[in-house]
């Protein structure tokens, strides 16, 4: 990740210890489920208190679903509470039993909604960053560890992240941001690892309302699990998209006298799932993981997955994990229910909590979720971690996460066969995707009209939708501000074929778009903004179709010199252009399976020359938006010049010359069009390097590249 996840020595030995501890107890009662003695998994105390519980649970249950019940199990709705005498391994192995292995379809169904409210904790503070998890346990409430929020400074420059996690088509999901509020709510307790802190209901960054995600109560009653039940874990370990660990975790001990307010289990977690909500099977929250467990030699040390010495010099997942501990839940309810000397505001938040700590309901109380489009989300301010590099004149990649590959230049034109024929209905068409990234990137506004209008549509909107794309259109100079586009290195079908055919689009005058009168008998290239092999791609290959052919309107197009547009024509030794610099972007991304989101465009000049009576931009601007290796968002920009290229347009006369490629500022490309990239600013690794030059006779932010040596990322 871009930062760290919250890695503590003193608890990670502490609960090794404590581990160790409890070997005995967890053998036997391992050795008493093996040989069949199932009364002996746990004490009859908290058996009793279990099958009590499910006793009452399953009276509340309608006769209708009791039907589906083992017959046994309805046996225990009907029956009188359970006392001590009445436990034995019989009893338990019928009765008991079978609930652990009998689920119905609300299992999932809960479950959803339980996961919906665990939120990452990103915490910026001190110069770090450090991730955690955490999960709402009221409505305005979050619950994690101790030592991801070591106090209310910490809790103010931290941010709940929900919905970092892909959707069921596994696609990422927008994030929604909210603010951590310990000036309103904030308590936390060392001795047992928990934090609670107040959520700010309005998002600071996204489109969701903080209710939308829902609560886990917190129920204080003992009896919720029973030793060797299966437990559900769902966390951010290390940081990571949200990970979700179903039954494959067996809770091997809840010890008794100075370790009882803790909880031990096997199963699959990370160091950095901290804050993290252990389940049961009806998704009640019976602890909160704290730590995982090391394996330790005689001496202490921390031991490897080949049984070697770890050293601190390398990585923790090296470290063989073998266990797991958490703070039991029922523990910091009798915790809080004993603090005093809160402000009336704070009392009245933890009244609200521990109002729904006796619950006896299965699983959490939460309202459905509403559909997220993203369209007025913020963007968020992820920090600049991971690299990208590039190389010229040979070759420009983007690192994304993966390996660095080059892209081998096509030799002679492209394959062609199906006629490109834009769909004719219009309405249907979902154009660009703000949220495509899993974070809300928008289109960019145009917020300064020196350059002219925007071309409007009978509503009035501005934005003309495709296939993937969308573009604003400059009516008083006939070409686009921006087309930007949603590019998917992932998609199962491409469509790149189609003859060179090119459309007007009819929801805009005619008159406002540039069409192929400028193009014909000279060397200006009809240079596709958003690229067709940006866009055309989809689920199926009728989606892939249709998004290529829609690139193929004036609306996309802009007049680029032909060694400009194709760098198969460059000469030896110049710089390898535009469709170079696009083609190893996009194959880096193809690689690892990533997502862009690509906004492009000409830079309107008040000295650009005219031809044919169309005014001809001597440079155009790229904006790329991805997420990096450590998964956070970055945007990198690029402003190519053509001017030489078109020295001599007034004479119909094209004498190929050198261009001028620069890494520059996305705040400097926002001067040069007038457009606001709502944030992307701030994810720009340019904006921190201080490289100022001069161009175009002022003093700007902005690099001239001939090597590698030259980028800043």
């Amino acid at each position: 990740m871009g930062g760290t996840f919250h890695f503590s020595y003193e608890i990670i030995n502490a609960a090794a210890d404590r581990w160790e501890a409890t070997k005995p107890e967890r053998d036997k009662r391992a050795r008493a489920k093996a040989e069949g003695r199932f009364d002996e998994i746990d004490s009859k105390e908290r058996i009793v208190k279990h099958a009590n519980r499910l006793r009452h649970q399953l009276e509340n249950m309608a006769a209708v679903e009791k039907t589906a019940l083992p017959a046994p199990v309805r046996e225990l709705a009907g029956r009188k509470p359970v006392t001590r005498a009445n436990i034995d391994s019989l009893f338990v192995e019928r009765v008991i039993g079978p609930t652990k292995d009998f689920l119905s379809a609300e299992f999932f169904e809960l479950g959803s909604f339980a996961m919906r409210s665990v939120a990452r904790i990103r915490t910026e503070f001190g110069g770090s960053l450090g991730y955690g998890t955490g999960f709402m346990v009221s409505p305005s409430l979050l619950l994690t560890n101790e030592h991801v929020l070591e106090n209310a400074e910490w809790a103010a420059a931290s941010m709940a992240e929900f919905d970092y996690q892909r959707d069921r088509l596994g696609r990422q999901k927008l994030v929604q941001s909210f603010h951590l509020d310990p000036a309103r709510f904030f308590l936390n307790d060392k001795a047992l690892d928990f934090a609670l802190v107040a959520v700010k209901p309005a998002p600071g960054m996204g489109t969701a309302k903080l209710a939308d995600f829902g609560l886990c109560p917190l129920v204080g009653v003992e009896g919720k699990i029973l030793v060797t039940d299966p437990v559900n874990i769902v966390q951010h370990p290390q940081g990571r998209m949200k990970e979700v660990v179903i039954r494959e975790n067996e809770l091997s001990a809840l010890p008794l006298g100075d370790l009882d307010g803790f909880a031990h289990y096997l199963g699959d977690t990370e160091p950095g799932s901290s804050g993290s909500p252990v389940f049961n099977d009806r998704w009640e929250v019976v602890a909160l993981h704290h730590s995982s467990v090391p394996a330790r030699d005689a001496a202490g040390n921390y031991l490897t997955r080949d049984g070697k010495v770890w050293k601190d010099t390398m990585p923790v997942e090296d470290i063989a994990w073998i266990g797991n501990e958490g703070i039991r839940i029922s523990r910091i309810i009798n915790h809080l229910k004993q603090r005093e000397g809160l402000s009336a505001g704070a009392a009245a938040l933890l009244t609200e909590l521990l109002g729904k700590s006796d619950t006896t309901e299965i699983g959490p109380l939460r309202k459905e979720g509403v559909a997220l489009d993203g369209g007025s989300a913020k963007t968020c301010a992820l920090d600049l971690a991971g690299t990208a590099t590039i190389t010229v004149p040979v070759t420009i990649t983007v690192e994304v996460g993966g390996v660095r590959s080059v892209r081998a230049e096509l030799g002679g034109a492209a394959l062609l066969a199906e006629r490109v024929r834009p769909a004719p209905d219009y309405d249907g068409r979902p154009g660009f995707d703000v949220g495509f990234l899993g974070v809300s990137v928008p289109m960019p506004d145009l917020v300064d009209r020196r350059h002219g209008e925007p071309a409007a549509l009978a509503d009035g909107s501005v934005e003309l939708k495709y296939y993937h794309f969308s573009v604003l259109m400059n009516a008083g100079r006939r070409l686009a501000y921006v087309s930007a586009v949603n590019y998917d290195a992932a998609a199962p079908f491409v469509e790149e074929r189609g003859a060179d055919d090119w459309f007007l689009d009819p929801r805009i005058d005619v008159g406002l778009q540039a069409d192929n009168r400028f193009y014909k008998n000279n060397p200006l290239d009809r240079g596709h903004l958003a690229r067709r092999y940006d866009a055309g791609w989809g689920m199926t290959a009728d989606e892939a179709k249709l998004a290529n052919d829609d690139t193929f309107h004036w609306t996309n197009c802009a007049p680029q010199h032909q060694v400009f547009n194709q760098s198969k024509l460059s000469q030896p030794g110049d710089l390898r252009l535009w469709g170079e610099l696009e083609n190893h972007i996009t194959d880096q991304a193809k690689q690892d399976m990533q997502r862009l989101s690509i906004f492009n465009g000409p830079v309107f000049g008040k000295d650009d020359r005219t031809h044919r009576g169309l005014l001809i931009p001597s440079a155009f601007w790229k904006v790329v938006a991805y997420r990096s290796r450590g998964d956070e968002l970055r945007a990198v920009g690029f402003v190519l010049h053509q001017t030489d290229l078109i020295s001599n347009l007034a004479a119909e006369r094209f004498d190929v010359g050198r261009f001028d490629l620069r890494q520059v500022r996305i705040s400097r490309i926002e001067e040069l069009t007038g457009l606001d990239f709502k944030g992307l600013r701030n994810v720009d690794p340019m904006a921190a390097t201080g490289v100022r030059e001069v161009f175009e006779g002022a003093v700007v932010a902005e690099r001239k590249l001939t090597s590698a040596a030259d980028i800043r990322f």
